[in-house]
């Protein structure tokens, strides 16, 4: 035999038993495998939690809701953004947007960051010239201003920012009406 031909006859030798190879190769990695272990008693990590995790599939609107408000107040460098809870619990209670309040509350203080001092008043409510409603708490606050919202404002018909701007601030009616604009322009930001 001449080279060339030695050369070809072992280049398809070659060829035809790696693929073989390959073949079985495939047939085995593809195929399911059974490992048994011998004894349950080996633990390759020793921190293991007490309980299995669970994982649910369903998120409770409450909380997206707290977590909205509490990133809006948070990017404006609000203390409100602790008491987001308290704001969508009050909202729930009375049925209000769970935007209104934390909407006021921008309005009329810059989120509690332009308030009578030692007010807990960031909705300027019951604030006319020197006179100031105080509040004991934050908490207490939303509570009350939640609670006149619903019984003096909406269930008399004043629903818009609008139309509780009459009642709410009336002198901003005659002024181009800038707090129903900017109170309506934060609710907006919270969708």
């Amino acid at each position: 035999m001449d080279g060339k031909t030695l050369l070809v006859g072992s280049w398809f030798g070659t060829a035809l038993t790696t693929f073989v190879l390959s073949l079985a190769l495939l047939i085995y990695v593809s195929s399911e495998q059974t490992v048994s272990l011998a004894s349950n008693t080996y633990q390759l990590y020793q921190a293991l939690p007490d309980n299995q995790l669970t994982i649910s599939d369903s998120i409770a609107p409450t909380n997206a809701r707290a977590i909205i408000l509490e990133d809006f107040f948070r990017g404006y460098k609000s203390e409100l953004a602790n008491f987001a809870n308290k704001f969508v619990a009050v909202a729930d209670q009375y049925q209000i947007d769970y935007k209104l309040m934390p909407a006021i509350a921008m309005q009329e203080s810059n989120g509690g960051k332009k308030m009578p001092k030692d007010s807990y008043n960031p909705f300027g409510f019951g604030i006319y010239g020197s006179k100031a409603l105080h509040f004991d708490s934050f908490d207490q606050a939303i509570e009350t201003v939640g609670k006149t919202l619903r019984e003096d404002y909406l269930d008399q018909g004043l629903k818009t920012p609008y139309q509780i701007m009459t009642k709410y601030t009336p002198q901003s009616e005659s002024k181009g009406s800038p707090w129903a604009i900017g109170v309506s322009s934060f609710m907006a930001e919270l969708h």
